[in-house]
């Protein structure tokens, strides 16, 4: 049971303070949204390379140490070496990728006329094969599931746009991120300890177990991700080649880039390379059919359980359900985060439930229950 104390009035005046200045900072922010999206970028990338950071500044020389150098001339590798992998991807990866891109665009007339003749000959053998009223039926579900699904797309792609607005202000944060983010990541322990400062004593255990749940989940989440996407794409690429798909590089980016979204993503990046084989020939989309199964075998046999784990363990039809919520509350980054924010709330209201029960558990041993055991809500 957390402990029960008091509240002198002058110590609940601060906290009115607090909680109004809280709501200030949150509606600013809410009315500078559009502005706000390149240092959200930055803060994405400061949390996936913080690591990378803390690292290199651990393994520095004391005298630089000594002199404030360590953690700074930290922050430049890292720069350095982000630049340098952006150049050898502009270098090797980009120029086939638009050179293959640019070949299907010519080619996209000859594709829509075989598209249209495979098109017309399926759909003579499907009213031969189907009695008319089943077929009326179908189409009827397809036309609401395909105007459901664009509808979703034109929404999620909307939001996401809207908030990526070319105004100035979005201009000047880009310029600005890379010192910003300097200074993040130069800073970070001083910004921890001075939040935790703020922070009353008896609750600054579990603020820190709320914490390091967040980091936990998110941190497994994203970086999992990011490389299941690195592996899938490379396997796509791969089998794409050996079943002699045309364009095998720029499908196989799709691929991987679809990967980032759980359980529809795989589906979705097949789709376009399923798109092309078929209009090579059945043969090719077949192995192409082939290719992506076994690359999906692969990725949760192998990849899934060793890259990203059990960070999150939700079930595939929550995980449907929390996709389509965040699509509709937020557009593609609603979709980014639904899955890892699901995690988090179930795990901090698992951690609170324990702390709030009747039995008093400290914070280390709710924090170790909430990892490895099953709780039953009790009212």
């Amino acid at each position: 049971m957390l402990p029960q104390f008091s509240i002198s009035p002058a110590r609940r005046n601060r906290l009115i303070l607090i909680v109004l200045l809280l709501l200030l900072i949150c509606w600013m922010l809410y009315v500078a949204k559009s502005a706000l999206f390149p240092y959200i970028i930055g803060l994405v990338v400061a949390y996936l390379v913080l690591p990378l950071v803390n690292f290199l500044d651990r393994r520095m020389p004391s005298r630089l140490r000594n002199r404030n150098l360590a953690r700074p001339l930290s922050i430049v590798i890292v720069y350095l070496m982000i630049i340098l992998f952006i150049a050898g991807v502009f270098a090797f990866l980009i120029p086939p990728v638009v050179e293959q891109g640019q070949v299907l665009w010519k080619q996209m007339p000859q594709l829509a006329a075989k598209g249209r003749a495979l098109g017309t000959e399926l759909l003579g053998k499907y009213q031969e094969a189907i009695p008319l009223d089943i077929r009326q039926r179908i189409q009827s579900n397809l036309e609401k599931l395909a105007g459901t699904i664009g509808q979703a797309l034109q929404e999620g792609i909307t939001r996401t746009v809207s908030v990526i607005s070319s105004t100035v202000s979005f201009f000047l944060g880009i310029l600005v991120i890379p010192f910003w983010l300097f200074y993040i990541l130069n800073d970070e322990t001083k910004v921890r300890e001075g939040a935790l400062a703020l922070i009353p004593d008896r609750i600054e255990p579990d603020l820190l177990n709320i914490m390091r749940i967040t980091d936990d989940i998110f941190s497994a989440y994203i970086r999992g991700q990011l490389i299941l996407c690195l592996f899938i794409g490379v396997l796509a690429t791969i089998g794409l080649l050996i079943a002699g798909v045309d364009f095998a590089l720029l499908l196989g980016l799709i691929a991987g880039a679809f990967e980032i979204l759980p359980f529809v993503g795989p589906i979705l990046g097949a789709i376009p390379a399923l798109i092309v084989a078929a209009l090579q020939s059945p043969m090719t989309a077949l192995w192409t059919l082939v290719v992506f199964i076994i690359i999906q075998q692969i990725e949760n046999l192998f990849l899934a359980p060793k890259i990203a784990g059990e960070s999150v363990k939700l079930h595939p039809a929550l995980v449907m359900v929390v996709l389509v919520v965040g699509n509709e509350a937020l557009g593609l980054w609603g979709m980014l985060l639904a899955v890892p924010l699901t995690a988090v709330i179930r795990d901090i209201f698992k951690y609170l439930y324990l702390r709030f029960s009747d039995e008093e558990i400290a914070p280390e041993e709710a924090m170790a229950r909430v990892r490895t055991e099953k709780i039953t809500i009790e009212v």
